[in-house]
């Protein structure tokens, strides 16, 4: 008999009527959750589980999350409660969009959450059924969030119909395959070799004339990567340092669209190389 590998624990969020109970249903191939048409019919988190390729699941659907402003009942108030607190336990967020609405501020507002709590991200754009031009709306979410979207990098897309079942299987591949990523350990060697890579580029950004660079690398054993940074500056690593090692690093390593902790570490004598 074949063996499951360890559990994934997911959640679903997003605004009312985006689809999220639709999806939650399709993934466990059974109608438990509540659909339709009306507004605000998941009042509970609902749990099930579901195997994939040997990969078993927990799922929990929510109710829809709207802006506190929108908000006067104390129920519902609770209920986004639930949910939000629920991020904190689960490996995986999937932030399930309305194609036909497209972004909104309350989507980023969840978005900036999950990834502000260091999980693994999902936005998932759903409804592509009934768009006119897929491939067009396609290329204006990846160019709108590349140009606009600071966290864009850690954050995984896909494009699916729940109702219709379509891009269900690449998406659970997809989520798989970041899971088994967040656990890389990368070899001191490697990271010694990105560090020359990093020297070779000589791009570093400077502040007041004094170039930041990293001396040394490692990486901590904690549940995600995690990396220790030591830096030629006697002061707090910059922004503009932070951002382009984080966006180096990802490339070398292939680490797109999972959280990444790094420590940088200030030295006393700025100009020791």
């Amino acid at each position: 008999m074949s063996t499951v590998s360890n559990n994934i624990n997911i959640c679903i969020i997003g605004k009312p009527n985006s689809g999220k109970s639709t999806l939650f249903n399709c993934l466990i191939k059974k109608n438990i959750s509540p659909v339709g048409e009306e507004y605000g019919l998941t009042k509970q988190l609902i749990r099930d589980q579901f195997i994939y390729n040997k990969q078993s699941f927990t799922i929990v659907d929510t109710p829809g999350l709207r802006r506190k402003s929108k908000i006067n009942d104390i129920d519902e108030i609770q209920r986004n409660r639930e949910a939000i607190k629920l991020i904190d336990e689960v490996d995986t967020v999937l932030l399930l969009i309305d194609s036909l609405e497209s972004l909104t501020k309350q989507d980023f507002r969840l978005a900036d959450l999950a990834i502000n709590k260091k999980k693994i991200i999902f936005f998932l754009f759903n409804k592509q059924d009934i768009l006119d031009d897929k491939n067009r709306f396609k290329s204006q979410i990846y160019k709108y969030l590349k140009n606009n979207y600071g966290q864009y990098r850690m954050v995984n897309i896909e494009f699916i119909s729940a109702k219709r079942n379509q891009r269900i299987t690449s998406l659970l591949k997809q989520l798989i395959n970041k899971v088994k990523i967040k656990d890389t350990k990368i070899k001191k060697s490697k990271l010694n070799k990105f560090l020359n890579y990093l020297i070779k580029q000589d791009r570093f950004p400077k502040v007041k004339k004094i170039e930041i660079r990293p001396k040394y690398i490692v990486q901590l054993n904690e549940a995600l990567p995690s990396f220790k940074v030591f830096i030629n500056s006697k002061n707090r690593a910059p922004s503009i340092f932070t951002k382009y090692f984080d966006n180096t690093f990802r490339d070398y390593f292939n680490l797109e669209g999972i959280p990444i902790n790094f420590k940088f570490i200030s030295s006393k004598n700025p100009y020791l190389d």
